[in-house]
């Protein structure tokens, strides 16, 4: 059994002599380490009240801890708050964890980080696969910077036998922010590989990220930049892909994959609203680059496909897809202010096309049947249009 202990408070507070005890202020350290080949590394330099809590419990773990704050701020009287506080629990096979933590104003909140991770994965029902990058376990890493961040990352299985590899990034940077990041494996028939893995990366200011994954094979990226962004991400079986990218202000992305799906919500904009929903082996883009617009998608079927895109300039857009039945195709494009747009599609292989631009248009297309194609230019403003197509291969041309 290995253990590794560097501390800078608790350990070198009992140490060194009073004056060099003066630079810096106490800080806390806890560990507690059991089983066999553990590693804790702490290392609280120029800090205030810097405080550090690791507890690890068997198979291969390590664990490191980072926090800092300016030299000039070091025994500031009006810090009574500690700058950074970091705990991380580990239980059991290869799980690995890191935390770095910066905060240069001692006014303002603590930086906050907290790892939690357990497997418990069996070696001994199957062959290790070498290519999962942490081995059979988790994975995580926090890296913060400025005041008021607090991440939370938790990483569990509840299946025996079932999560392997996870990985869970976070890095923030400014001020404000709040990330949560959740995996677990849940379900007998989980696979023992590959991976899954979400990163987000946030700058700016108040920025808010929730993300959680269920079973293996998923990949999540969310990027927030800017101010005052929500973006509230599930990926709930295995074989999704997904990215949310927020660098307007006041965004807000809903966003949810079943399994076997693949989408892209980018509000570059500003108080836009997305609602994104997708079951079963479908394709989904959003784009909302003019502000206050309102996009919603629903794919409840097989192999389908929406396009929506916001353009530079739009206000107030608004467009609803839902796609019930299966290999549909939408393309929704939206310029000017007030436009709105409504699809709905059942039966199969249809698709509906719809260009706004100009003002205050309305575009309602229903589809049933299937090999039905409907495709609706609204120009200058005022327009509307209401297709409605059931049976097979008729075609819908309206020009505005």
């Amino acid at each position: 059994m290995k253990k590794t202990i560097y501390t800078t408070a608790s350990i070198a507070a009992l140490l060194f002599a009073a004056p060099a005890f003066a630079q810096v202020q106490t800080q806390d350290s806890d560990i507690f380490q059991d089983g066999v080949n553990n590693s804790a590394v702490v290392d609280q330099t120029l800090g205030n009240e810097g405080i550090s809590d690791i507890d690890q419990d068997g198979d291969d773990n390590v664990a490191e801890v980072t926090q800092s704050e300016e030299p000039a701020n070091s025994g500031s009287p009006s810090f009574n708050v500690p700058a950074n506080i970091a705990t991380i629990d580990q239980d059991g096979d290869n799980s690995r964890a890191r935390i770095e933590q910066n905060n240069t104003n001692p006014g303002g909140a603590s930086n906050i980080a907290s790892i939690t991770q357990n497997s418990s994965y069996d070696p001994s029902s199957s062959g290790t696969d070498s290519t999962v990058p942490s081995g059979f376990g988790n994975n995580g890493r926090i890296i913060q910077d400025g005041e008021d961040n607090q991440s939370s990352i938790t990483q569990d299985d509840s299946n025996p036998g079932g999560l392997t590899g996870a990985a869970a990034y976070n890095s923030q940077e400014g001020s404000g922010h709040r990330s949560t990041i959740t995996q677990s494996q849940v379900g007998s028939a989980a696979e023992l590989d590959p991976d899954s893995r979400i990163d987000v990366f946030q700058s700016g200011m108040d920025n808010t990220s929730i993300a959680s994954q269920s079973r293996q094979n998923n990949s999540l990226t969310v990027t927030q930049s800017s101010v005052g962004n929500m973006s509230t991400a599930t990926q709930f079986r295995q074989n999704n892909l997904g990215t949310v990218t927020q660098s307007g202000s006041d965004n807000t992305s809903t966003f949810y994959q079943d399994r076997n799906s693949e989408a892209t919500v980018t509000q570059s904009g500003n108080s836009n609203t997305s609602d994104l929903d997708q079951n079963n082996g479908s394709f989904a883009t959003v784009e909302q680059i003019g502000n206050n617009g309102q996009s919603s998608v629903t794919q409840t079927s097989v192999g389908n496909s929406a396009m929506v895109t916001q353009l530079a300039g739009s206000t107030f857009a608004v467009s609803e897809v839902t796609q019930n039945g299966t290999n549909g195709t939408v393309d929704v494009m939206q310029g000017g202010d007030g436009n709105q747009s409504f699809i709905t599609q059942g039966g199969d292989f249809n698709t509906a096309l719809v260009d706004q631009s100009g003002a205050d248009s309305t575009s309602t297309i229903t589809q049933g049947g299937s090999d039905n194609l409907a495709d609706v230019t609204q120009g200058n403003g005022g327009n509307m249009s209401t297709v409605t197509q059931a049976g097979m291969n008729n075609t819908a041309t309206v020009n505005q």
